[in-house]
């Protein structure tokens, strides 16, 4: 009885220790530059193997030292194939710990979450918000620009930097707005339910986005047998 428990405790903790693994490790075959891809594994790993079964991630490389975290849990097809999402919670190693440091939201599916490397963006029809990483680790409005209508219908426009407001032209609105319109637009993946199908997502692989580069390997065949070949071992010396 007590050997059919342990056996039992042993298969959970394998299957468990597995899914960290695949998911460790195809954050590392996925970054196609195994530098990159060890330094996001050993940051994230544990946290997207945590995620929820309909929780989805990127991660990306915006102007803060290091990769950046998001996890969404509704996605949806922005026609150019990627799985873009209104809003986000945001992820940061903050000392030596991954911390969820705020949230981004967009109004309307015209104005996905994205990202350049000044920062992340959320928009609507009638204004655009860069948020920018704080060397501690915080998460800031950088920058706001805001469309704004009186009784009569006239537009005024306004921009916020930090703790100033000043008004704006309606040229200079848009200038501003370009920048939003020019971010690469965050592809989310799938987390630890269906770790086949995720994938890492940075600035050089989606600009421009051509394919999924996980076309050019089998990286679900990589993480099976690279995470088994490595609990087997583990189990041989008692790791568990």
């Amino acid at each position: 009885m007590k050997e059919e428990k342990k056996e039992t405790e042993n298969m959970y903790k394998a299957k468990k220790f597995i899914s960290y693994m695949a998911l460790c490790v195809l954050i590392f075959s996925l970054c196609a530059c195994g530098e990159k891809g060890s330094e996001n594994a050993a940051i994230y790993g544990e946290t997207v193997g945590g995620l929820e079964d309909n929780e989805l991630f990127a991660i990306i490389d915006t102007n803060a030292s290091l990769p950046v975290l998001l996890v969404t849990s509704q996605v949806y097809n922005d026609g150019l194939g990627n799985q873009a999402a209104l809003n986000c919670d945001v992820y940061y190693l903050i000392d030596k710990e991954v911390k969820n440091i705020g949230t981004i939201e967009s109004m309307g599916t015209a104005y996905p979450i994205a990202y350049d490397e000044t920062g992340i963006y959320a928009a609507s029809g009638h204004d655009m918000q860069r948020f920018e990483i704080e060397k501690s680790g915080s998460l800031r409005l950088a920058e706001g620009i805001y469309e704004q209508f009186d009784e009569s219908g006239n537009a005024a426009y306004t921009m916020k930097k930090g703790e100033e407001t000043d008004v704006i032209t309606e040229e200079e609105y848009y200038a501003a707005f370009e920048k939003y319109s020019n971010a690469t637009i965050v592809n989310f993946s799938y987390g630890a339910s269906d770790a086949g199908k995720a994938e890492v997502v940075t600035n050089n692989e989606l600009e421009p986005r051509q394919g999924n580069i996980a076309e050019d390997v089998n990286v679900l065949e990589i993480v099976q047998e690279t995470a088994s070949e490595f609990v087997v071992k583990k189990m041989e010396t008692s790791y568990f």
